[in-house]
């Protein structure tokens, strides 16, 4: 495809925000614009495609007007063939609804077939900043017995890991840590389960923010850095996952790119 011969390629499959906007070497707003600037930072070229596109207003998700999934499916795995041995990661956003997550499935076993290493991020956007569902309880039954069993890297905040776990929004962050890693080694020998966890610090009061990162070896890394108080940024975890995505596209480790991600967001934020 020859987008840039030196980089590879992100593939981000998510959401688009209307809200999201770039001006002085700064974005702000969600989806697959934030994921191509959290590409772009790390040198890595990104194709989207678009599983949603939402209508906001004043940080609230009015409506979600999802993509019938099995348009945007045809349209990744068209992306995946073509690209082939330039395709680097793929990364999931938004996924509006079991049909979605049944389609990522579907688009994981064809890049793997394709490249059986393939690094797969999942960023699991359950819910907007204002309280709006994105995954409704069917489409996250479909998360956890199906598609996590692929062997891809998770990526949720504490409040995302909390309510797929069903534990309470102030567990500890190693409870959280044990309870998706369990649920994550269930894969089968084709996939090996578990490939990587990426909990996500800074939602609570805790300073420093610390994320955990579990590799696919089930060992635990803690990279800290400081809480900037009463800073915030929309969509910080589409560019958080996305520059892990990057990372790994790189042929970085997982604690090497979730180090040089949070480094990032952390400057951004600042």
């Amino acid at each position: 495809m020859g987008l840039n011969s030196s980089s590879p390629v992100l593939l981000a499959v998510a959401g688009h925000d209307p809200s999201y906007r770039f001006e002085a070497g700064l974005g702000w707003g969600a989806g697959v614009d934030a994921d191509r600037e959290a590409a772009g930072h790390f040198g890595v070229s990104c194709i989207s495609v678009v599983t949603a596109w939402t209508e906001q207003e004043a940080g609230r998700v009015l409506e979600v007007g999802a993509v019938t999934p099995g348009i945007w499916l045809n349209e990744a795995v068209g992306l995946v063939r073509e690209l082939r041995g330039e395709l680097g990661a793929l990364k999931f956003g938004l996924l509006p609804g079991a049909a979605a997550v049944e389609a990522a499935l579907a688009l994981v076993r064809e890049a793997r077939r394709l490249r059986p290493d393939l690094p797969v991020v999942l960023d699991p956007v359950l819910a907007a900043s204002g309280g709006e569902v994105f995954l409704d309880a069917a489409g996250r039954r479909v998360l956890l017995e199906s598609l996590l069993a692929e062997g891809l890297v998770l990526t949720p905040n504490r409040p995302e890991a909390a309510s797929l776990m069903g534990l309470a929004l102030d567990s500890d962050p190693m409870e959280l840590v044990r309870a998706l890693c369990q649920r994550m080694q269930t894969g089968s020998p084709r996939t090996q389960g578990l490939r990587g966890l990426v909990l996500k610090g800074g939602h609570g009061g805790e300073d420093p923010v610390r994320d955990h990162v579990v590799d696919g070896a089930g060992k635990l890394h803690v990279h800290e850095h400081r809480r900037k108080v009463g800073a915030s940024l929309h969509g910080s975890g589409c560019r958080h996952a996305s520059a892990v995505a990057a990372g790994l596209a790189l042929g970085r480790s997982l604690p090497e790119a979730a180090a040089a991600a949070g480094d990032w967001l952390g400057e951004l934020v600042r």
